[in-house]
Protein backbone atom coordinates (compact mmCIF):
# COMPACT_ATOMS: atom_id res chain seq x y z
CA UNK A 1 0.00 0.00 0.00
CA UNK A 2 0.97 4.10 -0.98
CA UNK A 3 1.30 5.75 1.90
CA UNK A 4 -0.21 9.25 1.22
CA UNK A 5 -0.31 12.85 3.01
CA UNK A 6 -3.65 14.65 1.80
CA UNK A 7 -3.72 18.30 3.55
CA UNK A 8 -1.32 16.90 6.25
CA UNK A 9 -3.01 13.89 7.44
CA UNK A 10 -1.58 10.69 6.96
CA UNK A 11 -2.90 7.94 5.30
CA UNK A 12 -2.19 4.03 3.41
CA UNK A 13 -4.11 4.26 0.43
CA UNK A 14 -4.87 0.52 -1.56
CA UNK A 15 -3.72 -0.14 -5.24
CA UNK A 16 -6.24 0.77 -7.30
CA UNK A 17 -8.00 3.82 -4.59
CA UNK A 18 -8.39 7.21 -5.81
CA UNK A 19 -7.39 9.94 -4.59
CA UNK A 20 -11.13 11.38 -4.45
CA UNK A 21 -11.95 8.19 -2.44
CA UNK A 22 -9.25 8.27 -0.21
CA UNK A 23 -9.59 11.79 0.89
CA UNK A 24 -13.35 11.06 1.75
CA UNK A 25 -12.28 8.16 4.22
CA UNK A 26 -10.22 10.62 6.19
CA UNK A 27 -13.09 13.12 6.01
CA UNK A 28 -11.89 15.33 3.21
CA UNK A 29 -15.05 16.44 0.61
CA UNK A 30 -13.57 16.96 -2.99
CA UNK A 31 -16.47 18.63 -5.01
CA UNK A 32 -17.05 16.68 -8.39
CA UNK A 33 -19.75 16.49 -10.61
CA UNK A 34 -19.34 13.62 -13.41
CA UNK A 35 -17.98 10.96 -11.12
CA UNK A 36 -20.35 8.15 -9.68
CA UNK A 37 -18.96 5.20 -8.07
CA UNK A 38 -21.42 2.77 -9.90
CA UNK A 39 -20.32 4.07 -13.26
CA UNK A 40 -16.91 4.09 -15.31
CA UNK A 41 -14.85 7.02 -14.55
CA UNK A 42 -14.40 10.00 -17.20
CA UNK A 43 -13.02 12.91 -15.22
CA UNK A 44 -14.59 15.42 -17.64
CA UNK A 45 -15.73 18.11 -15.20
CA UNK A 46 -12.62 19.03 -14.02
CA UNK A 47 -14.36 19.93 -10.48
CA UNK A 48 -11.92 17.41 -8.17
CA UNK A 49 -8.86 18.57 -9.47
CA UNK A 50 -5.96 18.16 -6.74
CA UNK A 51 -2.26 19.60 -6.47
CA UNK A 52 0.24 16.61 -6.10
CA UNK A 53 3.50 17.78 -5.33
CA UNK A 54 6.09 16.89 -8.43
CA UNK A 55 2.85 16.79 -11.30
CA UNK A 56 3.34 19.23 -13.82
CA UNK A 57 -0.20 20.04 -13.87
CA UNK A 58 -3.27 19.41 -11.13
CA UNK A 59 -4.47 16.32 -11.50
CA UNK A 60 -8.71 14.90 -11.43
CA UNK A 61 -8.54 13.42 -7.78
CA UNK A 62 -11.84 10.93 -9.44
CA UNK A 63 -9.38 9.59 -11.65
CA UNK A 64 -6.05 9.64 -10.29
CA UNK A 65 -4.25 6.50 -7.60
CA UNK A 66 -0.94 6.29 -6.34
CA UNK A 67 1.59 3.63 -6.44
CA UNK A 68 4.55 2.88 -4.10
CA UNK A 69 7.88 4.91 -5.11
CA UNK A 70 11.49 3.47 -4.84
CA UNK A 71 12.99 3.85 -1.48
CA UNK A 72 15.34 6.59 -3.06
CA UNK A 73 12.07 8.61 -4.66
CA UNK A 74 9.88 8.90 -1.46
CA UNK A 75 8.43 12.77 -0.84
CA UNK A 76 10.18 14.08 2.50
CA UNK A 77 11.98 10.68 3.05
CA UNK A 78 8.47 8.39 3.56
CA UNK A 79 5.90 8.98 1.11
CA UNK A 80 4.39 7.73 -2.26
CA UNK A 81 2.49 11.10 -2.51
CA UNK A 82 1.72 14.52 -1.00
CA UNK A 83 -1.41 15.73 -1.80
CA UNK A 84 -2.97 19.76 -1.42
CA UNK A 85 -7.03 19.59 -2.02
CA UNK A 86 -7.07 23.30 -0.98
CA UNK A 87 -4.41 25.43 -1.43
CA UNK A 88 -4.65 28.64 -4.13
CA UNK A 89 -3.87 26.99 -7.06
CA UNK A 90 -6.31 24.23 -6.52
CA UNK A 91 -9.23 27.07 -5.34
CA UNK A 92 -8.35 29.20 -8.17
CA UNK A 93 -9.04 26.06 -10.55
CA UNK A 94 -12.18 25.29 -9.42
CA UNK A 95 -13.06 28.99 -9.52
CA UNK A 96 -12.16 29.23 -12.83
CA UNK A 97 -14.22 25.57 -13.74
CA UNK A 98 -17.10 27.41 -11.91
CA UNK A 99 -17.25 30.36 -13.25
CA UNK A 100 -17.12 28.72 -16.81
CA UNK A 101 -20.03 26.43 -16.14
CA UNK A 102 -22.24 29.74 -15.17
CA UNK A 103 -21.61 31.02 -18.48
CA UNK A 104 -24.91 30.23 -20.32
CA UNK A 105 -26.48 29.00 -17.50
CA UNK A 106 -29.77 30.83 -16.73
CA UNK A 107 -29.47 31.41 -12.81
CA UNK A 108 -32.91 30.67 -11.98
CA UNK A 109 -32.69 29.16 -8.53
CA UNK A 110 -35.79 30.91 -7.29
CA UNK A 111 -37.73 28.57 -9.62
CA UNK A 112 -35.79 25.47 -9.95
CA UNK A 113 -36.80 22.08 -8.34
CA UNK A 114 -33.45 21.71 -7.87
CA UNK A 115 -32.90 24.37 -5.61
CA UNK A 116 -31.48 23.24 -2.21
CA UNK A 117 -30.11 20.15 -3.22
CA UNK A 118 -28.02 21.44 -6.47
CA UNK A 119 -24.55 21.11 -6.48
CA UNK A 120 -23.89 23.79 -8.86
CA UNK A 121 -25.55 26.29 -6.13
CA UNK A 122 -24.02 24.89 -3.15
CA UNK A 123 -19.97 24.70 -4.66
CA UNK A 124 -20.92 28.22 -6.24
CA UNK A 125 -21.13 28.99 -2.70
CA UNK A 126 -18.04 27.08 -1.10
CA UNK A 127 -16.07 27.42 -3.73
CA UNK A 128 -17.33 29.96 -6.58
CA UNK A 129 -16.49 33.86 -7.32
CA UNK A 130 -19.79 35.60 -5.65
CA UNK A 131 -19.46 38.01 -9.26
CA UNK A 132 -19.90 37.42 -12.75
CA UNK A 133 -17.43 38.99 -15.35
CA UNK A 134 -19.42 37.51 -18.07
CA UNK A 135 -21.44 40.51 -20.21
CA UNK A 136 -22.71 38.89 -23.34
CA UNK A 137 -25.52 37.42 -24.27
CA UNK A 138 -26.66 34.01 -22.83
CA UNK A 139 -27.34 31.40 -24.65
CA UNK A 140 -30.42 29.46 -23.58
CA UNK A 141 -31.51 26.28 -25.54
CA UNK A 142 -34.71 25.90 -25.26
CA UNK A 143 -36.19 22.91 -22.74
CA UNK A 144 -36.54 19.32 -24.12
CA UNK A 145 -39.38 16.26 -23.48
CA UNK A 146 -37.02 13.49 -23.32
CA UNK A 147 -39.85 10.91 -22.44
CA UNK A 148 -43.12 10.20 -20.69
CA UNK A 149 -41.76 11.18 -17.36
CA UNK A 150 -39.07 13.45 -17.85
CA UNK A 151 -38.00 16.86 -18.91
CA UNK A 152 -34.74 18.59 -19.74
CA UNK A 153 -33.57 22.04 -19.54
CA UNK A 154 -31.17 21.94 -21.17
CA UNK A 155 -29.80 25.51 -19.92
CA UNK A 156 -28.64 24.21 -16.92
CA UNK A 157 -27.19 21.46 -17.78
CA UNK A 158 -23.17 21.08 -17.19
CA UNK A 159 -22.40 18.09 -19.11
CA UNK A 160 -21.07 15.87 -16.57
CA UNK A 161 -23.50 13.13 -18.94
CA UNK A 162 -24.24 10.73 -15.74
CA UNK A 163 -27.71 10.47 -18.03
CA UNK A 164 -25.77 9.45 -21.15
CA UNK A 165 -23.41 7.14 -19.31
CA UNK A 166 -26.34 5.26 -17.55
CA UNK A 167 -28.32 4.40 -20.39
CA UNK A 168 -25.29 2.84 -21.51
CA UNK A 169 -23.70 1.42 -18.80
CA UNK A 170 -26.39 0.20 -16.46
CA UNK A 171 -30.19 0.23 -18.55
CA UNK A 172 -28.56 -0.63 -21.91
CA UNK A 173 -31.73 1.10 -23.06
CA UNK A 174 -28.53 3.72 -24.92
CA UNK A 175 -31.51 6.54 -25.47
CA UNK A 176 -29.28 9.49 -24.55
CA UNK A 177 -26.73 10.95 -26.30
CA UNK A 178 -24.21 14.09 -26.24
CA UNK A 179 -24.94 16.34 -29.11
CA UNK A 180 -22.43 18.82 -31.13
CA UNK A 181 -19.08 19.61 -29.39
CA UNK A 182 -17.88 22.62 -27.01
CA UNK A 183 -20.11 25.38 -26.16
CA UNK A 184 -22.97 24.00 -28.00
CA UNK A 185 -22.98 20.28 -26.71
CA UNK A 186 -26.52 19.51 -25.71
CA UNK A 187 -27.98 15.75 -24.31
CA UNK A 188 -30.17 14.40 -27.00
CA UNK A 189 -32.37 11.39 -27.16
CA UNK A 190 -31.61 9.22 -30.24
CA UNK A 191 -33.87 9.93 -32.86
CA UNK A 192 -37.41 8.15 -32.64
CA UNK A 193 -36.34 6.58 -29.36
CA UNK A 194 -37.01 8.44 -26.49
CA UNK A 195 -36.10 8.13 -22.86
CA UNK A 196 -38.53 5.21 -22.27
CA UNK A 197 -37.61 2.10 -19.94
CA UNK A 198 -38.56 1.32 -16.22
CA UNK A 199 -35.15 2.63 -14.67
CA UNK A 200 -35.52 5.81 -16.39
CA UNK A 201 -36.36 7.57 -13.12
CA UNK A 202 -32.79 7.43 -11.91
CA UNK A 203 -31.05 9.87 -14.55
CA UNK A 204 -33.42 12.35 -12.56
CA UNK A 205 -30.75 11.48 -9.30
CA UNK A 206 -28.14 11.30 -11.04
CA UNK A 207 -28.53 14.86 -12.14
CA UNK A 208 -26.49 16.88 -10.36
CA UNK A 209 -27.89 20.45 -10.71
CA UNK A 210 -31.46 20.71 -12.21
CA UNK A 211 -31.73 19.84 -15.71
CA UNK A 212 -33.52 16.76 -15.54
CA UNK A 213 -37.02 17.03 -13.62
CA UNK A 214 -39.36 14.87 -13.43
CA UNK A 215 -42.41 15.49 -14.57
CA UNK A 216 -44.77 14.14 -11.48
CA UNK A 217 -42.38 16.39 -9.63
CA UNK A 218 -42.09 19.25 -11.40
CA UNK A 219 -43.03 22.40 -9.09
CA UNK A 220 -44.22 20.03 -6.37
CA UNK A 221 -42.28 21.32 -3.16
CA UNK A 222 -39.19 22.91 -2.21
CA UNK A 223 -36.99 20.24 -0.45
CA UNK A 224 -35.65 22.62 2.12
CA UNK A 225 -39.48 21.56 3.84
CA UNK A 226 -38.84 18.34 3.19
CA UNK A 227 -38.93 15.11 5.80
CA UNK A 228 -36.93 12.01 4.60
CA UNK A 229 -38.04 8.97 5.75
CA UNK A 230 -36.23 5.80 5.26
CA UNK A 231 -38.50 3.13 3.79
CA UNK A 232 -38.57 -0.54 2.03
CA UNK A 233 -40.38 -0.90 -1.58
CA UNK A 234 -42.91 -2.93 -1.86
CA UNK A 235 -43.31 -3.37 -5.64
CA UNK A 236 -41.46 -6.74 -5.69
CA UNK A 237 -39.57 -9.29 -3.61
CA UNK A 238 -36.53 -7.43 -4.29
CA UNK A 239 -36.65 -4.84 -1.10
CA UNK A 240 -35.21 -1.94 -2.53
CA UNK A 241 -34.19 0.79 -0.11
CA UNK A 242 -36.06 4.06 -0.56
CA UNK A 243 -36.19 7.09 0.94
CA UNK A 244 -39.97 8.67 1.21
CA UNK A 245 -39.86 12.78 0.89
CA UNK A 246 -43.13 14.45 2.85
CA UNK A 247 -43.34 18.12 3.63
CA UNK A 248 -42.11 19.22 7.45
CA UNK A 249 -45.90 19.88 9.35
CA UNK A 250 -44.36 22.63 11.27
CA UNK A 251 -43.46 24.63 8.13
CA UNK A 252 -46.85 24.94 6.36
CA UNK A 253 -50.19 26.10 7.66
CA UNK A 254 -51.65 24.33 4.48
CA UNK A 255 -52.90 21.27 6.13
CA UNK A 256 -54.02 19.38 2.72
CA UNK A 257 -50.07 19.71 1.76
CA UNK A 258 -49.00 17.54 4.56
CA UNK A 259 -49.70 13.66 4.61
CA UNK A 260 -48.36 13.37 1.20
CA UNK A 261 -45.47 11.35 -0.45
CA UNK A 262 -43.94 13.93 -2.76
CA UNK A 263 -40.98 12.18 -4.42
CA UNK A 264 -39.57 8.34 -4.07
CA UNK A 265 -36.16 8.31 -4.29
CA UNK A 266 -33.47 5.38 -4.19
CA UNK A 267 -31.15 4.58 -1.11
CA UNK A 268 -28.08 3.06 -1.16
CA UNK A 269 -27.73 -0.72 -0.10
CA UNK A 270 -25.28 -2.27 -2.25
CA UNK A 271 -26.50 -6.12 -1.09
CA UNK A 272 -29.80 -4.98 -2.60
CA UNK A 273 -30.26 -2.15 -4.97
CA UNK A 274 -27.31 -0.62 -5.35
CA UNK A 275 -27.72 3.27 -5.94
CA UNK A 276 -31.03 2.74 -8.00
CA UNK A 277 -34.91 1.48 -7.81
CA UNK A 278 -37.07 0.35 -10.79
CA UNK A 279 -39.91 3.36 -12.42
CA UNK A 280 -42.36 0.25 -10.90
CA UNK A 281 -41.81 1.67 -7.65
CA UNK A 282 -40.92 4.67 -7.99
CA UNK A 283 -44.50 6.00 -8.81
CA UNK A 284 -45.79 2.86 -6.64
CA UNK A 285 -47.75 5.68 -5.06
CA UNK A 286 -49.19 7.30 -7.73
CA UNK A 287 -50.71 4.15 -9.35
CA UNK A 288 -52.76 3.84 -6.14
CA UNK A 289 -53.94 7.76 -6.68
CA UNK A 290 -56.21 6.17 -9.41
CA UNK A 291 -57.43 4.00 -6.31
CA UNK A 292 -60.36 4.73 -4.45
CA UNK A 293 -59.19 4.12 -0.83
CA UNK A 294 -61.23 3.00 2.10
CA UNK A 295 -61.51 5.42 4.58
CA UNK A 296 -63.62 3.96 7.15
CA UNK A 297 -65.68 1.23 7.96
CA UNK A 298 -68.11 -0.15 6.00
CA UNK A 299 -70.72 -2.69 6.96
CA UNK A 300 -73.71 -4.78 4.93
CA UNK A 301 -77.27 -4.03 4.82
CA UNK A 302 -80.05 -4.72 2.45
CA UNK A 303 -77.51 -5.89 0.37
CA UNK A 304 -75.45 -2.63 0.39
CA UNK A 305 -72.13 -1.70 1.39
CA UNK A 306 -72.59 1.50 4.19
CA UNK A 307 -70.14 3.35 6.03
CA UNK A 308 -70.52 3.02 9.47
CA UNK A 309 -68.36 3.59 12.72
CA UNK A 310 -65.15 1.48 14.33
CA UNK A 311 -67.68 0.12 17.35
CA UNK A 312 -70.48 -0.95 15.39
CA UNK A 313 -68.39 -3.08 12.47
CA UNK A 314 -66.04 -4.42 15.46
CA UNK A 315 -69.19 -5.34 16.86
CA UNK A 316 -70.56 -7.40 13.94
CA UNK A 317 -67.14 -8.81 13.28
CA UNK A 318 -66.89 -10.18 17.20
CA UNK A 319 -71.01 -11.83 16.42
CA UNK A 320 -70.43 -13.68 12.95
CA UNK A 321 -67.09 -15.12 14.33
CA UNK A 322 -68.43 -16.43 17.84
CA UNK A 323 -71.30 -17.58 16.54
CA UNK A 324 -69.59 -19.31 13.48
CA UNK A 325 -67.42 -21.54 15.93
CA UNK A 326 -63.68 -21.70 15.08
CA UNK A 327 -63.69 -24.79 12.87
CA UNK A 328 -65.69 -22.83 10.85
CA UNK A 329 -63.77 -19.40 10.49
CA UNK A 330 -60.62 -19.21 8.74
CA UNK A 331 -57.86 -16.42 8.44
CA UNK A 332 -56.01 -15.51 5.50
CA UNK A 333 -52.92 -13.51 5.56
CA UNK A 334 -50.88 -11.52 3.06
CA UNK A 335 -47.92 -11.22 1.41
CA UNK A 336 -47.92 -7.69 0.86
CA UNK A 337 -48.76 -6.99 5.16
CA UNK A 338 -45.38 -6.72 7.01
CA UNK A 339 -44.63 -9.47 9.38
CA UNK A 340 -45.25 -8.25 12.37
CA UNK A 341 -49.01 -7.98 10.31
CA UNK A 342 -48.84 -10.75 9.60
CA UNK A 343 -47.41 -12.67 13.02
CA UNK A 344 -50.64 -10.97 14.99
CA UNK A 345 -53.06 -12.41 12.65
CA UNK A 346 -51.84 -16.14 12.33
CA UNK A 347 -51.52 -15.73 15.94
CA UNK A 348 -55.00 -14.89 17.06
CA UNK A 349 -56.22 -17.37 13.83
CA UNK A 350 -53.97 -19.73 16.02
CA UNK A 351 -55.11 -19.38 19.88
CA UNK A 352 -59.07 -18.85 18.42
CA UNK A 353 -58.99 -22.51 16.75
CA UNK A 354 -59.46 -21.20 12.98
CA UNK A 355 -57.92 -22.13 10.02
CA UNK A 356 -55.29 -20.01 8.27
CA UNK A 357 -53.10 -20.08 5.23
CA UNK A 358 -51.67 -16.50 3.13
CA UNK A 359 -53.28 -15.49 -0.43
CA UNK A 360 -50.61 -15.73 -3.22
CA UNK A 361 -48.35 -12.77 -4.75
CA UNK A 362 -48.81 -11.45 -8.03
CA UNK A 363 -46.65 -12.95 -10.90
CA UNK A 364 -45.52 -10.65 -13.37
CA UNK A 365 -42.24 -10.50 -15.82
CA UNK A 366 -38.66 -10.82 -14.77
CA UNK A 367 -36.62 -8.33 -16.25
CA UNK A 368 -32.76 -7.66 -15.77
CA UNK A 369 -31.02 -4.15 -17.25
CA UNK A 370 -26.97 -5.78 -17.55
CA UNK A 371 -24.20 -4.17 -19.90
CA UNK A 372 -21.10 -5.07 -20.35
CA UNK A 373 -20.15 -2.16 -18.37
CA UNK A 374 -21.98 -3.11 -15.03
CA UNK A 375 -21.04 -4.71 -11.98
CA UNK A 376 -24.11 -5.00 -10.81
CA UNK A 377 -26.73 -6.22 -13.27
CA UNK A 378 -30.60 -4.95 -11.66
CA UNK A 379 -33.43 -7.16 -11.61
CA UNK A 380 -37.09 -6.53 -11.53
CA UNK A 381 -38.36 -9.58 -9.61
CA UNK A 382 -41.43 -11.16 -10.64
CA UNK A 383 -42.96 -11.86 -7.65
CA UNK A 384 -44.48 -8.66 -7.38
CA UNK A 385 -45.24 -8.90 -3.44
CA UNK A 386 -42.75 -7.27 -1.31
CA UNK A 387 -43.33 -9.96 1.63
CA UNK A 388 -44.55 -13.93 0.43
CA UNK A 389 -41.36 -14.82 2.02
CA UNK A 390 -41.58 -13.65 5.39
CA UNK A 391 -45.58 -13.83 5.34
CA UNK A 392 -45.05 -18.13 5.42
CA UNK A 393 -42.52 -18.20 7.90
CA UNK A 394 -43.42 -16.15 10.61
CA UNK A 395 -46.53 -18.12 9.84
CA UNK A 396 -44.88 -21.13 9.74
CA UNK A 397 -47.35 -21.82 6.38
CA UNK A 398 -45.47 -23.51 2.75
CA UNK A 399 -47.42 -22.20 0.13
CA UNK A 400 -50.97 -20.91 -0.67
CA UNK A 401 -53.28 -23.28 -0.44
CA UNK A 402 -56.07 -20.45 0.27
CA UNK A 403 -59.04 -22.41 -1.92
CA UNK A 404 -58.36 -25.90 -0.29
CA UNK A 405 -58.00 -23.55 3.40
CA UNK A 406 -61.09 -21.28 2.68
CA UNK A 407 -63.96 -24.14 1.31
CA UNK A 408 -66.91 -24.57 3.58
CA UNK A 409 -65.96 -22.18 5.71
CA UNK A 410 -68.51 -19.72 7.09
CA UNK A 411 -66.34 -17.36 7.58
CA UNK A 412 -63.65 -15.78 6.13
CA UNK A 413 -61.42 -12.83 7.50
CA UNK A 414 -59.10 -11.99 4.68
CA UNK A 415 -56.03 -9.47 5.26
CA UNK A 416 -56.02 -7.14 2.03
CA UNK A 417 -57.32 -8.15 -1.27
CA UNK A 418 -54.94 -7.80 -3.53
CA UNK A 419 -54.93 -10.60 -6.36
CA UNK A 420 -57.43 -12.66 -4.82
CA UNK A 421 -60.47 -14.03 -6.38
CA UNK A 422 -63.38 -15.54 -4.53
CA UNK A 423 -64.92 -18.53 -6.82
CA UNK A 424 -67.66 -18.81 -3.97
CA UNK A 425 -68.24 -16.00 -1.46
CA UNK A 426 -68.94 -17.66 2.31
CA UNK A 427 -71.34 -16.79 4.24
CA UNK A 428 -69.66 -13.90 6.09
CA UNK A 429 -66.85 -12.39 4.60
CA UNK A 430 -64.66 -9.89 6.37
CA UNK A 431 -61.94 -7.53 4.69
CA UNK A 432 -59.04 -5.51 6.19
CA UNK A 433 -58.10 -3.84 3.24
CA UNK A 434 -56.78 -0.40 1.67
CA UNK A 435 -58.34 0.37 -1.51
CA UNK A 436 -62.00 -0.57 -3.51
CA UNK A 437 -61.93 -3.63 -5.74
CA UNK A 438 -63.90 -6.84 -6.30
CA UNK A 439 -63.42 -8.77 -3.47
CA UNK A 440 -64.36 -5.66 -0.85
CA UNK A 441 -67.54 -5.34 -2.49
CA UNK A 442 -68.22 -8.91 -1.95
CA UNK A 443 -67.62 -8.03 1.89
CA UNK A 444 -69.94 -7.91 4.38
CA UNK A 445 -67.43 -6.15 6.86
CA UNK A 446 -65.06 -4.22 5.48
CA UNK A 447 -61.75 -2.48 8.12
CA UNK A 448 -60.06 0.69 6.63
CA UNK A 449 -56.22 -0.68 7.14
CA UNK A 450 -53.16 1.77 6.61
CA UNK A 451 -50.69 1.18 3.47
CA UNK A 452 -46.90 0.88 4.10
CA UNK A 453 -46.27 4.40 3.89
CA UNK A 454 -48.29 5.45 7.53
CA UNK A 455 -47.01 2.33 9.43
CA UNK A 456 -44.05 0.61 10.43
CA UNK A 457 -43.11 -2.79 10.06
CA UNK A 458 -40.83 -5.17 8.64
CA UNK A 459 -40.43 -6.65 5.12
CA UNK A 460 -38.73 -10.18 4.30
CA UNK A 461 -37.20 -10.10 0.91
CA UNK A 462 -37.08 -13.45 -1.62
CA UNK A 463 -33.25 -13.41 0.08
CA UNK A 464 -34.43 -13.75 3.40
CA UNK A 465 -33.30 -10.32 4.33
CA UNK A 466 -35.36 -8.45 6.99
CA UNK A 467 -35.69 -4.59 6.47
CA UNK A 468 -37.58 -1.84 8.06
CA UNK A 469 -39.85 0.33 6.66
CA UNK A 470 -41.18 3.68 8.68
CA UNK A 471 -44.25 5.50 8.74
CA UNK A 472 -43.80 8.64 7.34
CA UNK A 473 -47.40 9.83 6.99
CA UNK A 474 -50.43 10.05 9.23
CA UNK A 475 -52.94 7.42 8.30
CA UNK A 476 -55.92 8.40 5.76
CA UNK A 477 -59.15 9.01 6.88
CA UNK A 478 -60.25 6.45 9.61
CA UNK A 479 -57.84 3.61 8.93
CA UNK A 480 -55.89 1.91 11.53
CA UNK A 481 -52.20 0.28 11.86
CA UNK A 482 -53.47 -3.66 10.48
CA UNK A 483 -51.68 -4.97 13.61
CA UNK A 484 -53.90 -2.59 15.88
CA UNK A 485 -57.08 -4.15 14.01
CA UNK A 486 -55.68 -7.38 14.94
CA UNK A 487 -55.31 -6.51 18.37
CA UNK A 488 -59.07 -4.89 18.43
CA UNK A 489 -60.39 -8.12 17.14
CA UNK A 490 -58.26 -10.28 19.71
CA UNK A 491 -59.74 -8.05 22.58
CA UNK A 492 -63.27 -8.25 21.51
CA UNK A 493 -63.15 -12.06 20.64
CA UNK A 494 -61.62 -12.37 24.53
CA UNK A 495 -58.27 -13.62 23.01
CA UNK A 496 -56.22 -10.75 23.95
CA UNK A 497 -52.71 -9.75 22.54
CA UNK A 498 -50.98 -6.89 24.02
CA UNK A 499 -47.88 -5.14 22.53
CA UNK A 500 -46.81 -1.47 23.11
CA UNK A 501 -45.88 -1.21 19.43
CA UNK A 502 -44.48 -2.93 16.00
CA UNK A 503 -41.30 -3.30 17.85
CA UNK A 504 -42.41 -5.41 20.77
CA UNK A 505 -44.42 -8.08 17.99
CA UNK A 506 -40.78 -7.73 15.86
CA UNK A 507 -39.00 -8.90 18.88
CA UNK A 508 -41.26 -11.60 19.86
CA UNK A 509 -41.24 -12.94 16.32
CA UNK A 510 -36.85 -12.84 17.00
CA UNK A 511 -37.44 -14.99 20.01
CA UNK A 512 -40.28 -17.65 18.64
CA UNK A 513 -39.64 -18.08 14.93
CA UNK A 514 -36.48 -19.89 14.61
CA UNK A 515 -35.61 -18.17 11.34
CA UNK A 516 -35.95 -14.83 12.64
CA UNK A 517 -33.45 -15.39 15.86
CA UNK A 518 -30.43 -13.62 14.99
CA UNK A 519 -32.32 -10.37 13.86
CA UNK A 520 -30.57 -7.02 14.85
CA UNK A 521 -32.92 -5.12 16.94
CA UNK A 522 -30.63 -2.33 17.29
CA UNK A 523 -30.54 -1.97 13.91
CA UNK A 524 -33.47 -2.53 12.79
CA UNK A 525 -34.78 -0.11 15.94
CA UNK A 526 -31.97 2.44 16.84
CA UNK A 527 -33.25 4.67 19.58
CA UNK A 528 -34.65 7.60 17.02
CA UNK A 529 -36.81 4.70 15.13
CA UNK A 530 -38.57 3.38 18.19
CA UNK A 531 -39.70 6.78 19.50
CA UNK A 532 -41.09 7.12 16.30
CA UNK A 533 -42.62 4.13 16.50
CA UNK A 534 -44.19 5.26 20.06
CA UNK A 535 -45.55 8.18 18.55
CA UNK A 536 -47.20 5.64 15.80
CA UNK A 537 -49.43 4.30 18.66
Amino acid sequence: MALVKIDGQELEMQRGETILNAAKRIGIEIPYYCYHPGMKIVASCRMCLVDMVGAPKLVPGCSTTVGELPPGKKIEDKYDAVIFTENEKVTTARRAVLEFLLLNHPIDCPICDKAGECKLQDYTYEHGNHESRFAEIKRIPQRKDLGPSIYLYTSRCIMCTRCVRFTEEISGTEELKVNHRGARAEIEVNPGKPLNNKMMGNVVDLCPVGCLIDKNEKFEGRVWNFVHTESVCPGCSKGCNTTLDTMKRQKLNLEELVDKVYRVRPRENMAVNQWWICDDGRYHLNAQEKLTRILVPHTRKDNKLSETNWTAAMALVTEKIKSAGSGSVAFIASPYASNEENYVFGKLAKSFGASLDVSKPLYGDTQTFKTDKNKYPFTIESEKAPNYRGAKEVLGLGDSKMEQTIAGKKVVVLLGSHNIELKTKPETLIVISHFEDAVTNQADVVLPGTIFTETSGTFTNKDGLVQKFNKAIQPAGESRPVWQIVLDIASALEHGLYYESVADITKEIKETVSSYSSLDMDKLYPQLAYTNEQMVL
